[in-house]
């Protein structure tokens, strides 16, 4: 799951993946590009130099992921994965003595001094190789995924802003749905395991069967961008991104893209500002996919059903959210809350925080919340994504991004072919 835009191919043994996404540095967006180019591209001359960067330079150990004539990708030890331009500057070093980059492979251990420009993409100035794959030690424990929902910002007065349920006092649509969790009959008692509780395990079968019974559809999705940078929040809506969605055979394709009306002839993870994708069957399927741990804990409603609320936790390790910002990526550990209806095991709301966000990723406030809803599509009905938001703050900084998404207009989609002589 992502915090950007990707086109998502879910295929049969294929990590189903949801994502969030901010291209680059972008007034009033934080961590997105500035001006109206899209995201920078390196150019396919490998030695061209690269965009204007600081002469400062940050070292960076981890292992390599991939290596070729445009970039150099590496896994850090605290989960970032950076992705690191070539340029005709960047040079490969080995015991003090220049080498080639071909020399190096995926799975061997280097450090990585980079540059970065004022959009927050990376440019590889000197790669040192430091261990081959072969003799790179096995990973520690993964513990970050366990810790603590804790974030520590650099200033301790900012404190960020939560999605909630309901419309936000500053406007921009929301569910309508209202927590009962104020008034709740007390507490049933959870399940001595996670997997006995037989809400969980109908929800389960339900999320497994979530794509096998959809027809291929076509819907509108409007996705109303807000910033803030105040505190409390104070959000100023920036924009309306249309495009359609097409769901065929289980993935989600995105196109005719708008934003305020108006063609832009883009992708969607090529415009400025904040995206995502993953609102339909991806994150559904991938919470009961990951090995969460599922906790009972109260009485709720939404979509105007009664619900069962869960609380869940997954460690990094199963992590399949991706949240992007410029050349950094990660998947985090992630908590949240999943609203199950007891009668069908339909999950009718997800909301999920990121956890544990290593202190040199750009961001330290993550979230995301969907909203499920049934909806007629030709003869039947189904349960389908009617409402989600996402959040996201710059690290340290009152600067935040959140974008409401609506899904209109569902029909079935159905293509016709003659062939003519």
């Amino acid at each position: 799951m992502r915090l950007a835009v990707l086109l998502l191919a879910v295929a049969a043994g294929t990590p189903v993946w949801a994502q969030i996404g901010f291209p680059g540095q972008y007034p009033g967006y934080p961590g997105q590009r500035r001006g109206n180019d899209g995201p920078p591209r390196l150019s396919r001359n490998p030695k061209q130099d690269a965009p204007a960067a600081s002469d400062k330079l940050t070292r960076t150990s981890g292992t390599i992921k991939k290596i070729d004539d445009n970039a150099v990708v590496i896994e850090a030890s605290d989960g970032r994965v950076l992705n690191c331009k070539r340029s005709a500057q960047t040079r490969f070093y080995k015991d003090s003595r220049e080498i080639q980059a071909s020399d190096l492979h995926p799975g061997d251990q280097v450090s990585v001094e980079a540059s970065q420009d004022d959009q927050g993409y990376l440019y590889a100035r000197n790669v040192y190789f430091e261990k081959p794959a072969a003799a790179t030690p096995a990973e520690p424990a993964d513990t970050a995924g366990d810790a603590p929902a804790t974030v520590v910002r650099d200033n301790p007065d900012l404190h960020p802003p939560a999605l909630r349920r309901g419309k936000p006092a500053n406007g921009g649509s929301a569910s309508d749905d209202v927590d009962t969790a104020a008034v709740e009959p007390p507490r049933m008692p959870a399940a001595a395991s996670p997997n006995a509780d037989p809400t969980i395990e109908k929800a389960r079968a339900a999320a497994v069967s979530f794509s096998r019974k959809l027809p291929n559809y076509i819907c509108r999705e409007f996705m109303t961008r807000y910033v803030s940078q105040s505190q409390p929040a104070n959000w100023k809506a920036q924009d309306v991104v249309s495009t359609d969605v097409v769901y065929e055979d289980g993935a989600e394709k995105y196109g005719n893209v708008q934003i305020d009306g108006k063609p832009v002839h883009k992708q969607l993870d090529q415009l400025n500002g904040s995206w995502s994708t993953g609102e339909f069957g991806t994150v559904l399927r991938d919470l009961f996919a990951t090995g969460a741990e599922f906790h009972f804990s109260r009485y709720s409603s939404a979509g105007g059903f009664d619900a069962r609320v869960y609380d869940f936790d997954v460690a990094r390790a199963n992590s399949h959210w991706q949240v992007s910002v410029a050349s950094q990526s990660i998947l985090p550990a992630y908590h949240g809350s999943v609203w199950i209806d007891p009668q069908t095991g339909h999950v009718l709301r997800i909301e999920m925080q990121a956890k544990a966000l290593p202190g040199e990723f750009p961001l330290d406030t993550v979230e995301s919340a969907i909203d499920y809803a049934y909806v007629r599509i030709g003869e039947g009905e189904f349960l389908l994504p009617s409402h989600a938001e996402s959040l996201a703050c710059q690290r340290g900084t009152s600067d935040c991004s959140r974008n409401t998404i609506d899904f209109r207009n569902y029909r079935k989609y159905e293509a016709n072919s003659q062939i003519t002589f």
